[in-house]
């Protein structure tokens, strides 16, 4: 009887549901949960629509937004646009041809978004230097009013 419970269809179609609400909820926890987005990622989303867009031929183009972008599998990419699976697999991950990889959308990408990565660290680094100075500045201000907050805590 847990047998078949467990392999039943609505408990897979539960179980779905489940990990649509779970990623749903990732996607929308910075708009209730106060969690700002890191410094530096909108420009580099940015820089990779970019790259995509420029760096790729049009079938990779294809396979990487369908792969990536709307979340399909090489499997059902493959089924839309009417080609092998591993036809797929090269035009993302290439082929080794050679002694080397040939081909390839990432490839393609990491070169052309060498730059991009490269310069994140340093304007990360950056941007914490500018805010450092205010953050200490801000400092005594905090540390005058943890003694208030905590007396007004005792009072209650």
């Amino acid at each position: 009887m847990t047998c078949e419970r467990s392999r039943s269809p609505e408990r897979k179609v539960r179980r779905e549901v489940l990990c649509d609400d779970v990623d749903r909820w990732g996607d929308d926890r910075r708009l209730w949960g106060g969690e700002a987005e890191p410094p530096g990622r909108a420009r580099l989303c940015a820089a990779v629509r970019d790259a995509v867009e420029t760096a790729l031929t049009a079938k990779q183009r294809e396979v990487v937004e369908a792969y990536f972008f709307d979340g399909l599998s090489q499997g059902e990419i493959a089924r839309r646009l009417g080609v092998a699976q591993q036809v797929v697999q090269k035009r993302l991950f290439g082929a080794p041809r050679g002694g080397r990889v040939v081909g390839g959308a990432m490839l393609r990408l990491r070169q052309a978004l060498e730059p991009a990565v490269a310069a994140a660290p340093a304007r990360a680094a950056a941007a914490q230097a500018t805010e450092a100075p205010a953050r200490a500045a801000e400092a005594p201000a905090r540390a005058a009013e943890a003694p208030a907050a905590r007396a007004a805590r005792v009072a209650r």
